[in-house]
């Protein structure tokens, strides 16, 4: 309890519990949006079980980049300097790994019971029939806590072992899409039981009837519980629980995690290779050879991959071929995770500048107007190579799903104006990076500015936020949707110059500030 005092008075004032707060926050507005106009009967009997249909699916959009960004902010303070080694000199590793652990999981306790008293609050809010199973909420409780602890305790590990806390965002935004992506594979369930963000619909006991003919749910019912699931959450949890302890006991505490893998002759050897000026221009040196290529080329790949296999498992419902197909393979990647993967592109940009005192160096030989304008560039051109990867993708989904009609000449529209809007997106996450020194946090807000944008979709002031204008570029929930071309760059250019003044206007007025 002492140490876990002591890890608690760290993060004091790091906005750390902002996370699960906003978490929270967006799963209710985001369920209260959905509920709102539905006052039919059938809503009302079946309320507190379409409620807890729907929270797994939430819970496997949401839940893995979350808890990325909270183990992120609790681990990477360590990694500064040689503060591992100094504590070290204070602590043991035994009591140092379980405060880190006894952290989240208070943390992922208190995520699963505001849950638990949010679905009751909107029960009596939306006055749902009757009164909620107990059994029920205390199952969906338990469920939600050891599935989420077993994600935390993953994250943990990942940033403890990768000083380079992009690793580990990138993988909890690739987890993210996984858990989405089993979701719609409920004919291989032994995939959800293997992968661990999975587990949100391998343990789903609500079940939801259909009727084919009307288009229209019949009714919720409660399944029988997949014994098998639970064997693997629990397996899961003892491989992280044992596993993780014994990587974190072996690490180098100096700075050089796991050297010996790669061997120490190599390292020396690469020192004395003589100096290469490179040909490429600094900002891109910067994301070369770095994990964000990861989320890039894997994130794009299974939304294409969820879109097709969704399009085919429901033809008698998408019968305008490509223009379906796009719909889908394009939804859930503008909505939920392009904004954090542009999140992640502008947040590493800024993680020179704000180490050491490389602000002081880089002040000396560059303005603050060049500055901001080679990242936004560079965010620009990554995010660029992202929409056509995602054309890639689609074409190649296309004829893998049978098509056989002209590729849609309206693709090169949608992309392009997708790839304008995503500009403004990364003009504005770049001012976030460059204020919020952490890493992780501005990504965090890319993920609520994306369910931002669908909600002013939905209620027509979607050229009002950049997230919006990511949406309508790409015509993601409407191929056909008419674009008012005028309106749509005039509030990118507007939004895109107002975000990069202001980061230049930032770095001109402030004093700079490092740290070790």
């Amino acid at each position: 309890m002492n140490y876990l005092s002591i890890e608690l008075r760290k993060t004091k004032r790091r906005g750390i519990w902002l996370v699960p707060a906003a978490l929270i926050l967006f799963l209710m507005i985001w369920l209260g949006h959905s509920y709102t106009g539905h006052n039919g009967s059938l809503f009302t009997q079946f309320g507190w079980m379409d409620t807890l249909y729907n929270m797994p699916l939430l819970n496997a959009i949401l839940i893995p980049t979350a808890i990325a960004v909270l183990a992120s902010r609790v681990i990477d303070m360590e990694h500064k300097g040689n503060m591992w080694k100094h504590l070290e000199t204070m602590q043991s590793r035994r009591a140092l790994f379980l405060a880190k652990t006894a952290y989240g999981f208070c943390a992922v306790l208190l995520i699963s019971a505001a849950e638990v008293l949010g679905i009751l609050v909107l029960g009596k809010l939306f006055k749902f029939a009757g009164t909620p199973d107990l059994w029920a909420l205390c199952l969906f409780f338990v469920q939600t806590l050891i599935i989420t602890f077993n994600l935390y305790l993953l994250q943990m590990i990942i940033s403890i072992v990768f000083s380079n806390q992009a690793v580990a965002l990138c993988v909890g935004l690739c987890g993210s899409m996984a858990g989405l992506f089993l979701m719609f594979l409920p004919q291989c369930p032994i995939l959800r039981c293997i992968i661990p963000w999975g587990h949100y619909g391998a343990a789903m006991f609500v079940g939801m009837d259909w009727n084919e003919q009307t288009k229209k749910i019949v009714g919720f019912y409660y399944m029988r519980q997949n014994n098998g699931a639970a064997i693997y959450i629990a397996v899961w949890f003892l491989v992280l629980i044992v596993g993780g302890w014994l990587l974190f006991k072996n690490m180098d505490t100096d700075g050089y995690h796991f050297q010996g893998i790669f061997g120490k002759k190599n390292a020396v050897s690469l020192s004395h290779k003589p100096v290469r000026i490179p040909l490429m221009p600094t900002e891109l040196m910067k994301v070369k050879r770095t994990p964000i290529w990861l989320a890039f080329l894997i994130l794009p790949l299974i939304s294409a991959l969820i879109g097709t296999a969704n399009f085919l498992n429901n033809l008698e419902i998408l019968k305008s071929g490509w223009y379906s197909l796009w719909t889908q393979v394009s939804l859930f990647l503008c909505y939920i995770f392009m904004p954090p993967l542009l999140g992640v592109y502008a947040s590493y940009l800024w993680r020179l500048e704000h180490n050491g005192t490389n602000w002081n160096m880089i002040m000396t030989h560059s303005s603050a107007y060049r500055i901001v304008f080679n990242k936004l560039m560079v965010c620009a051109v990554v995010s660029l190579f992202t929409m056509l990867w995602l054309g890639v993708l689609f074409i190649v989904c296309g004829r893998c799903a049978g098509f056989t009609e002209p590729i849609p000449a309206e693709l090169a529209d949608w992309l392009f104006f997708g790839f304008i809007g995503s500009v403004s997106v990364c003009a504005v996450q770049l001012f976030l990076s460059l204020i919020i020194r952490s890493f992780a946090i501005p990504i965090g807000l890319g993920l609520i500015g994306g369910v931002a944008g669908l909600v002013v979709t939905a209620k027509g002031f979607e050229y009002a936020l950049p997230y919006g204008l990511l949406s309508i570029g790409l015509r993601a929930n409407n191929p056909n949707r008419v674009l008012n071309y005028e309106l749509f760059l005039t509030s990118s250019v507007i939004f895109i110059l107002l975000f990069y003044l202001l980061s230049v206007a930032y770095i001109k007025h402030n004093d700079v500030k490092t740290q070790g």
